[in-house]
């Protein structure tokens, strides 16, 4: 008998007598053999093997151990993949699935990259628990590629990327066990991004230049509550100076897509105030100024004989027809913010300041969800509680100043 297969394994006999026609159960030595899959890096399919003494019975209980062993993590083939090297594959595989976006594919690997900043030239098998637990101890006192010290929700994103591809590796028979299933990960630590002052937003609506390209994008945010990326898709076509009103459709991402909003919830339209109205009604004169022979298919005659822009042409853009890359807009922003009385505030907090201030105007919630084109209410309703909250506390701090003092001194 020359070997017994097995569902998961095979059974040799080694011991065959001087003739080679020893019987199996006499035999007394076995190798098991046990396949470990594709190896992903060179196409072929890598067996262990063990010898075994006993009885055939016993072997293939034996057999049956080491399977478990091997798919338990306990036996694993050798390999010399590295983390970088890994993450290069995985990456690859992700994207190749087509189950993904752009934008996660992009942060995915950039997370990646972060990590195996410190550890990418390790192989796989000698990354452990204590290895993972000094990654995030050199993160944040700031052995980072950037050389910034990251926040514990920084590194949660890291941990959790490497972690989904440690697993990968372990499904493909490269490692026996994830480290990263026994280590804590990092706790979220981001602060609450904090709304402008009503006097802060006044005076940065005074500052802004309607004309300029990027501080129109601006203005969008603050007075409309719209998003980074709605702003830079907002087109002419989208803004109707007769009914008043802007229809946010579009979203330019950070690889140059126009496309669709990501829920339904996304896709509005919104009321102009008189003020947005004014702005954009001195973008668009500007931009017209802008036409030459070069550019001069961008816009056409009216009725009345005066030149408008096709609807084509983006609000927001660096010259008449080049959107404004989002990325480049959130740069300019911090380069530029203090000068506009803005220390520390992002384009998103402009959306938060714009929802803030409509609820302490008293707008319902379902109106601001409305406005904001959030899909999930929860998200609305926490900008709309927690100004609330804030109110009800400077009610109680009035009526402290004015009536209970008196009796807490006296007592």
């Amino acid at each position: 008998m020359m070997a017994k297969q097995h569902r998961k394994g095979t059974i040799i006999q080694l011991d065959k007598g001087k003739d080679g026609k020893k019987a199996r159960s006499k035999c007394k030595k076995w190798r098991l053999v046990v396949s470990l899959g594709k190896d992903p890096a060179t196409g072929k399919y890598p067996q262990k093997a063990k010898v075994f003494h006993g009885s055939y019975t016993e072997a293939e209980k034996a057999l049956r151990k080491f399977v478990d062993e091997i798919e338990n993590g306990t036996v694993v083939r050798k390999s010399s993949w590295t983390f970088n090297e890994y993450a290069e594959h995985f990456m690859n595989v992700q994207e190749s699935s087509g189950e993904f976006t752009a934008k996660t594919m992009k942060s995915k690997r950039g997370y990646l990259t972060g990590i195996g900043f410190l550890i990418g030239h390790m192989k796989l098998q000698d990354i452990t628990p204590a290895v993972i637990e000094q990654t995030h101890i050199d993160m944040r006192s700031g052995k980072t590629r950037s050389g910034r010290k990251l926040s514990g929700t920084t590194m949660r994103s890291y941990h959790t990327a490497a972690a989904e591809m440690m697993n990968h590796a372990k499904k493909a028979g490269v490692i026996g066990s994830n480290p990263f299933d026994e280590v804590q990960p990092p706790k979220y630590d981001t602060k609450e991004k904090n709304a402008m002052s009503s006097k802060g937003y006044g005076e940065l609506l005074d500052k802004l230049d309607p004309e300029d390209g990027k501080e129109i994008a601006v203005l969008l945010c603050a007075t409309l509550g719209m998003r980074r990326g709605e702003a830079c898709g907002l087109s002419w076509g989208d803004v109707d100076f007769d009914e008043g009103t802007v229809f946010v459709q579009h979203s330019y991402d950070d690889f140059d897509n126009l496309k669709s909003p990501k829920t339904k919830a996304g896709i509005r339209i919104l009321p102009l105030p008189e003020f947005t109205r004014e702005a954009l009604l001195k973008r668009r004169a500007a931009q017209i100024a802008m036409v030459d022979d070069q550019t001069e298919g961008y816009t056409y005659k009216k009725d009345d004989g005066t030149l408008d822009l096709i609807p084509q042409v983006p609000v927001a853009a660096g010259e008449l027809t080049e959107r404004i890359h989002p990325q480049k807009l959130s740069s300019w922003w911090f380069e530029v913010r203090s000068s506009f009385g803005a220390d520390n505030i992002c384009l998103h907090q402009l959306r938060h300041t714009f929802l803030s201030l409509a609820a302490e105007q008293g707008v319902h919630p379902s109106v601001m969800q409305k406005l904001a084109g959030h899909s999930n209410p929860n998200i609305t309703m926490k900008i709309y509680t927690h100004v609330n909250v804030e109110a009800k506390k400077a009610a109680m701090e009035a009526l402290q100043n004015a009536y209970m003092t008196r009796n807490i001194k006296a007592s």
